[in-house]
């Protein structure tokens, strides 16, 4: 049975209708959330230092360990728009707002791409259920939130020819925004090839020329060469690490895999569009932070694959209950408080006021949350950037874990001070060599010698 045969009127509403626009209730919750993300924080200073100077960073400004080495910024358009929006609100305010909009323009692309694709709003509404699950613990205010938007935007883009005009602009702005503009052209190679349609071969091409064409020119290739070859540091990292079968947002990604088979098994899609498929697939596969661009890569396929879905019947609502059920949902980010707080768990808000202007020895997240609050001024030892740290990312955490002995590193970078999570290995070291405790909360520890 095909929806065709079981479409309902323009004026009823279906379970389908529900369910589609349930992704914005959720992304209005998590925008409004405590942000937690402390990468996001030092590119707000890296805006500011770019407006000042008027040209684009190419040394670290922000580390006593690594002031002066070479490190490209790849979200230079973006850490504008951060420092652009700390100054109209004062703060942090553009936070939520910022988050829902792109967070809206990614969902609203993916939507429609599904759409054209399957043909079915129940379809559509099993993609958007499924991104959901997916993409909710990555809508974080860092820059990959203009990439989400920017795929979203460029699949809308390939997916009709009367719109790829817009591809070159749209890939302008995306590899001024993040490095991950890599990712979108692989898709339009491959789905060119799955497609078959040469002639828009030049339409591929300028697109990548225009990458080079940003604020960095040729330093874009040096920034993908650069993420290339620290693979091993950025395993570090969590967010880097391989994906588990039973991670809940890699559940969402087998499930559509499992879709995009049934669908070649039933003839829905096409066997060429394993071109486009097994590559994604892998790069999912990779490690966490690869999983919602890989997912938004298969979108396409999994719409198509489960194809037109009867919804069988629907109900029919006077106009006055669907008018208040839809300004509900449009004006229910109105309805919350917040003007973008951080979290005192996740950041050592309180801590970082006991510290001295010394050097400090401290974990990645709270190096991106002091770039933010006394930054450039205060010169961290660490932050999230592992592509510019390298070895030393490693040696940290094995200072922090106790598997490295903490003296010659301390004493090789002139370390005066400590603030560290509570429990942290290396705490427990400097106490027993004498270190003091001279400020502890329930999160976090600073000790001097």
């Amino acid at each position: 049975m095909t929806e065709t045969a079981a479409r309902p009127s323009s004026r009823r509403l279906s379970v389908a209708h529900l369910l589609v626009v349930l992704p914005w209730v959720a992304l209005v919750i998590d925008a409004w959330a405590p942000i937690r993300d402390n990468s996001f924080l030092w590119h707000i200073r890296a805006g500011a230092l770019q407006i000042d100077a008027g040209s684009v960073l190419t040394t670290d400004p922000f580390s006593f360990t690594m002031f002066g080495e070479r490190w490209l910024t790849q979200s230079w358009l973006g850490e504008l728009l951060y420092s652009w929006g700390e100054d109209v609100t004062h703060g942090l305010g553009f936070v939520p707002w910022l988050l829902l909009v792109f967070s809206a323009i990614t969902f609203l692309a993916m939507g429609l791409v599904a759409y054209e694709r399957s043909r079915s709003l129940t379809s559509t509404a099993v993609v958007l259920m499924l991104s959901t699950v997916l993409f909710l613990p990555f809508l974080v205010p860092r820059p990959v939130i203009f990439s989400f938007a920017l795929f979203a935007l460029v699949l809308v883009a390939w997916e009709r020819p009367d719109r790829r005009w817009a591809l070159p602009f749209l890939f302008w702005i995306w590899a001024s925004m993040h490095g991950s503009f890599a990712i979108g052209l692989a898709y339009v190679g491959l789905s060119l090839i799955a497609r078959r349609e040469w002639k828009w071969l030049p339409t591929a091409l300028v697109s990548g020329l225009v990458t080079l064409a940003t604020a960095h020119g040729l330093g874009v290739i040096t920034m993908l060469t650069d993420f290339a070859s620290a693979r091993e540091t950025l395993a570090l990292l969590s967010e880097w690490r391989r994906p588990t079968l039973t991670s809940p947002v890699f559940i969402p990604f087998v499930i559509g895999g499992v879709i995009i088979v049934w669908g070649l098994v039933r003839k829905r899609l096409e066997w060429r569009w394993l071109w486009v498929a097994l590559p994604f697939l892998a790069l999912g596969a990779t490690s966490l932070r690869a999983v919602p661009p890989a997912w938004q890569g298969l979108t396409p396929l999994v719409a198509a694959s489960l194809g037109p879905i009867a919804v069988g019947t629907t109900r029919r609502l006077s106009r006055g209950p669907v008018l208040v059920f839809g300004a509900f949902v449009a004006l229910f980010p109105l309805f919350l408080r917040g003007d973008g707080e951080l979290s005192d768990t996740r950041f050592p808000i309180a801590a970082s006021e006991r510290l001295d202007d010394v050097r400090t020895f401290h974990d990645d997240r709270t190096g991106g949350y002091l770039i933010y609050a006394d930054g450039p001024e205060f010169k961290v030892y660490i932050d999230d950037r592992a592509e510019l740290y390298g070895e030393r990312m490693a040696e940290f955490v094995g200072v922090r874990d106790g598997e490295i002995d903490w003296e010659p590193v301390f004493r090789r970078d002139g370390i005066e001070q400590v603030l560290m999570p509570v429990g942290a290995s290396v705490v427990g070291e400097l106490e027993e060599a004498g270190w003091s405790t001279t400020y502890e909360d329930d999160e976090f520890v600073v000790l001097r010698p």
